[in-house]
């Protein structure tokens, strides 16, 4: 970590490069593999954040548990968001710390390595939205292209899975599930919910092992994958990380480089195309800071109007959830050959009206941290997979060093409150189970100073890790410890005033931010990109990342954001060819 990893090639800022790709998240790493395969081209990959040779990542990382999560060296510094759903008389709502991934990998360095690629009907509504060329048939062979499926490989046209992607993707046999997490699982199932053997493949209501882009020795984030030994060799494709990218440079509606922040000092690159990968919250200020969104937005902060784009910046969506978690006994505890963060979820139908189905989501897990503490602290988490509220993402200030403003909105749509309390309702009565109960303390709200003050991996944090665990066993030291932020789902379950009050209170974002340059035709003025990712109105110009969604999916966005990449890499592929 620290200087730039280039493998000993130095980019020249004379040179006027065939594609400049600003974000070296996944969506970044993807297309600085698939564009550099076209090896008359010239590629460069920027980022704002830290890189790490192949074979130099973290252990942090590395861990099949994701303990980066915890990590601030992998948080995109000074990043807060409006996060929760409690709005005040003035509709202001508290705003928190939002983790994002910062460095070459993204978000794929801290996620939770699930695997998801929503379902059929998410893409066909992409099409209906104007995203022509985005429905489900036409989007499968790249979910196909990224993966190699290790337990269900593919076999032909016929397949559902890829065997040849450079992302691997297998799961926890149902034999080695958690005790915790299993014992959720019957519940479940005795709740008249069948097991579903292939999650990404059979999008029927059911439990499921969960699918994961990992190895026995555990992450394999997009940057592992995609920008392997001999992808960061290609002599046309240079990596320049701690380079932030504060501006597109223009001729007339022509993207034709962009300003970047080196070391404190400021540099101009040249390039015949400029990409746009920083995600759905930075993508969007960074086309602000360049004079692309809404004109009085920009006049208000002195930014000469290169565009006026309306939706730059709005249709911000998430996936709101309400958690609670639980102390474990000592046979509940994850087992030490089980290293794996994820075990078992469940896709659930809300059968609300004007929702769809497989609109809802619960996840279970045996720990929450890597240490002594955490592998006795359980989770249950229930969220809506198909939100109806929406938000947005401003400039707080013209700085490119100041993040921007993010406004999650959430609960605004009264269907997304009306689900999440049914949700709570559904993951209370699990928690009532005898056999749950059996492998299960009380259930509190989670204090997150605690958590965030033991989260770096050291030996004195291991200690006090140790030390609160022990002291947490003794069960009247434990409830008396835990006395003001016990739950108890019984009492809560027979208080329907007060469950709406808890959802109302609970709520927040999981990192699945997307939508704020969405895909559609120039005609729909919330539109900001076409189907293939450009601009409109705009030359040389695109975004590509969780940004352009149209709508958010019903599953996990990481492989989701793979295949935006995959699909529109293999565009531009195609145009290259066919101008040479």
């Amino acid at each position: 970590m620290g200087r730039p990893c280039m493998y000993d090639k130095s980019v020249d800022f004379g040179e006027i490069y065939d594609a400049i790709i600003a974000g070296a998240g996944p969506a970044g790493c993807v297309l600085a593999s698939r564009l550099s395969e076209h090896a008359d081209k010239t590629i460069l990959l920027l980022e704002a954040g830290p890189d790490s040779m192949p074979g130099t990542e973290h252990p942090d990382i590395l861990d099949p548990f994701p303990t980066s999560s915890d990590n601030p060296a992998f948080h995109w510094p000074g990043l807060t968001a409006e996060a929760d759903a409690d709005a005040s008389g003035s509709n202001v709502r508290r705003r928190y710390p939002y983790v994002k991934g910062y460095g070459v990998g993204g978000g794929s360095n801290i996620n939770g390595m699930a695997v998801d690629r929503g379902l059929p009907d998410d893409y066909n509504e992409w099409q209906a939205f104007g995203a022509d060329g985005w429905d489900w048939e036409s989007v499968l062979p790249y979910f196909k292209k990224l993966e190699c499926d290790l337990d269900f490989p593919g076999s032909g046209s016929g397949s559902m899975h890829g065997a040849n992607g450079p992302m691997p993707v297998r799961r926890l046999a149902r034999s080695r599930w958690a005790p915790f997490t299993a014992a959720i699982g019957e519940a479940v199932e005795r709740r008249g919910f069948g097991f579903i053997e292939d999650y990404t493949a059979d999008f029927r209501d059911g439990l499921s092992s969960v699918p994961t882009n990992s190895l026995l020795k555990g992450r394999v984030s997009a940057s592992m994958a995609y920008l392997a030994p001999e992808v960061r060799m290609r002599p046309n494709l240079k990596i320049l990380a701690n380079a932030r990218v504060d501006r597109i440079s223009m001729d007339g509606l022509r993207a034709e480089g962009v300003f970047i922040c080196v070391d404190g000092t400021t540099a101009h690159v040249r390039g015949r195309q400029v990409i746009v990968c920083c995600g759905a919250l930075q993508s969007p200020a960074l086309l602000l800071r360049s004079g692309i969104g809404p004109s009085e937005q920009l006049r208000r902060f002195g930014i000469k109007v290169v565009r006026d784009i309306h939706g730059v910046g709005a249709n911000l969506q998430n996936h709101p959830c309400v958690s609670l978690t639980v102390y474990l006994p000592h046979q509940a505890v994850q087992p030490e050959d089980n290293p794996w963060f994820l075990q078992n979820w469940l896709r659930f139908s809300s059968n609300q009206p004007e929702c769809g189905h497989g609109d809802m989501h619960l996840m279970q897990f045996n720990k929450t941290a890597w240490h002594a503490l955490g592998k006795r602290v359980g989770m249950i988490a229930v969220s809506v997979l198909q939100p109806y509220s929406r938000g947005c993402v401003e400039l707080s200030n013209p700085d490119p060093g100041t993040p921007p403003r993010v406004r999650f909105n959430l609960l605004a749509d009264a269907r997304d409150g009306e689900r999440l309390t049914a949700g709570l309702r559904f993951t209370l009565g699990l928690l009532t189970d005898p056999n749950v109960r059996a492998m299960r303390h009380e259930l509190f709200l989670r204090y997150s100073g605690i958590a965030a003050s033991l989260a770096r991996r050291n030996r004195w944090n291991g200690f006090k890790a140790r030390t609160i665990a022990r002291i947490l066993d003794c069960t009247p030291i434990r409830r008396v410890l835990l006395a003001n932020a016990r739950v108890d789902p019984e009492v809560l379950l027979e208080e329907e005033v007060a469950l709406r009050e808890f959802v109302r209170r609970r709520a927040h974002p999981q990192a699945h931010d997307c939508g704020t340059c969405r895909m559609g035709q120039a005609k729909n003025s919330d539109a900001v990109v076409d189907a293939a990712g450009r601009v409109h109105g705009m030359e040389a110009l695109r975004v590509v990342d969780a940004s352009i969604f149209p709508t958010i999916p019903r599953g996990y966005p990481h492989f989701v954001v793979l295949m935006v990449a995959e699909k529109i890499a293999s565009a531009i592929n195609l145009e290259w060819r066919g101008a040479g």
